[in-house]
Order: structure tokens, then sequence, then C-alpha cells
């Protein structure tokens, strides 16, 4: 049997021509977009149900950015589907695959650019913090033993059984009606997001979702973020003012949580705000381009 189980999505043509390849990283078969050149990579990491399509914006500013790399997680987009005897899809499995892709990038220093549960990579980077020039979270997975889970997480997905019935529902419908209440107005996901949820969201990803939610209890999130107070890169954290899944407290926390010098930004819109105004990406890209001494 093979290790990879790789979703049939896989082979399509990438959205705009955004240059993408594939990538072994710890064994995990990883797809990537990656645009632009430069020494000192952006990498973004993209958050549940999403995938590296997440990043497309800022991928399409390379000529401002330089090098922009955007992989999709495993058990996610169109990366592998690995073997759960060799990766359980806990938080810690997907820690130890950030590492094992910075490594296969082959970069001493790069920026990272997160959301939702992208925060892995920043706990990953946090045991390597010398690594990080410029950070920038925006409306993470908090890392820290007092978060408490959204209804969402609470009832449907940490639970067993239970979420293995709501899994066999979860589908771009259902995802349309459920994140109406993440958005000012109640208005649903993009269309584009939620066609991409439905192109990516195979038995495997259902599996990863849960394995990811049921390994993060609240002593696993205060063990990585203990560590936060060792990056000391410049930081700019986003929030979006309406999030129902990740209240807006929690930017204050994290800012706190960091050790270096760090900027936040409260802005219109919910758990995705990206969505809703431009002024995230613009605001990441200037934070990413100015001068630093970092």
């Amino acid at each position: 049997m093979s290790v990879f189980e790789t979703p049939s999505s896989s082979s399509g043509a990438t959205p705009d021509a955004v240059p993408s390849r594939r990538l072994d990283a710890g064994g995990i078969d990883t797809f990537l977009h990656d645009a632009g050149t430069g020494d000192v990579p952006t990498i973004c990491v993209h958050g549940n149900p999403d995938s590296a399509d997440a990043w497309l914006p800022l991928l399409r500013r390379s000529a401002e950015l330089g090098r922009v790399v955007a992989p999709d997680l495993p058990g996610f987009g169109r990366s592998g589907r690995p073997d759960p005897a060799r990766f359980d899809a806990s938080l810690d499995a997907y820690v130890a695959w950030f590492d094992a892709f910075v490594d296969a990038l082959d970069v001493p220093r790069f920026d990272l650019v997160v959301h939702d549960w992208g925060s892995l990579a920043l706990a990953a980077a946090a045991r390597r913090p010398g690594r990080i020039r410029r950070l920038v979270a925006i409306d993470v997975v908090p890392l820290s033993a007092d978060y408490r889970w959204h209804w969402l997480a609470t009832y449907l997905w940490r639970p067993r059984v239970v979420g293995e019935v709501g899994m066999t529902v979860f589908n771009r419908f259902t995802i349309k009606l459920l994140t109406r209440l993440q958005r000012p107005g109640l208005r649903p996901l993009d269309a584009d997001l939620l066609d991409r949820i439905r192109r990516d969201l195979d038995p495997a990803m259902k599996r990863a979702i849960l394995a990811l939610y049921r390994s993060a209890g609240p002593e696993v999130l205060g063990r990585y973020g203990d560590r936060l107070a060792d990056v000391t890169a410049p930081a700019l954290v986003i929030w979006g003012a309406d999030d129902p899944y990740v209240g807006s407290g929690e930017m204050d926390v994290l800012a706190r949580a960091l050790g270096g010098p760090v900027e936040t930004a409260l802005v219109d819109g919910g758990h995705w705000p990206m969505l809703d105004t431009d002024e995230v990406f613009d605001r990441t890209v200037a934070f990413l381009t100015g001068p630093t001494t970092a």
C-alpha cells in the first residue's frame, strides 16, 4: 500500500496559473504554490477547511514581496493523504511536518503569515525562533491553555462518534449555512472558497480535521504557547472584529505572549477578514516590505 493517498483533484490546473509544485516534507507528499524569487521567502500557512489557495492574493503580489510559498497542509487541499499509522494528524504531527517542510525548502530564514490553524506553523517556528524574520498572524487558533473552543469544535468536532456522524453531512451546503454566522450580515463565504472546500473535502480530510481538533486540548495548546515569548521577530496581529469562532480578545492575548515588538489591527470582518476587506492583505504587504532591524 502506498504511503500516500493523493486526492483526484491534485492533477487539476492551479488557479490563475500560479506556479506550483510538489515536495517531500518528512515523507509527506506536499503540494505548494511557489511564486517569485528571493532569499527570504514569505511562507503562508492556511487553516481549516481551507487550502493554499487562500493566499492567492499574496502570491499574485510576489513582485512586491519576493518569493511567496504556500503549502496545502497534509490531509488538506491537494497534498497527500498520509497513512494514519505514519501521520496521525495531531497538532504535534503537524508541527513536526512544518519543521520538515521548512528544512525541505532549504531556507535559513523566512517571513511567516498564518491564519486559523496556521498557528501550527507558529508553534513550530517558536522552537527555532531565529529563523523568523517577520510574522503576520490573522485570526489564529490561540496557543494558550486558557483558550476555550468555539461551539462548532466543542459540540461537533471534538466529541467522539458525534464528530464522525457530523462529518457525514459536512459539505459545501452545510459549510455555507454554518459559516453565515462568521460574517457581518450573515453573508455566506465567498463562492470560490466554498468551491475549493468542495473540491478537497474527502473522507481523509474529514478525518484529519477531527484528529487535529481532538489533539489540541488546553495542555497541548498551553505547551506550545509557553514558547511564544521566544519569538522576538516583529509581528503584526490582525483580527476580524466580528469573528465568532476566535474572539477579538485573543488578538491581545497573542500580542502579549509574543516576545518582540507587536502591531495589532482590528479590522472589519469575520473569521476570514481577508474576504471582507482588502485592508488585511494591504497591511500584510506593507508590513512585510517595510524596514526592519530583525
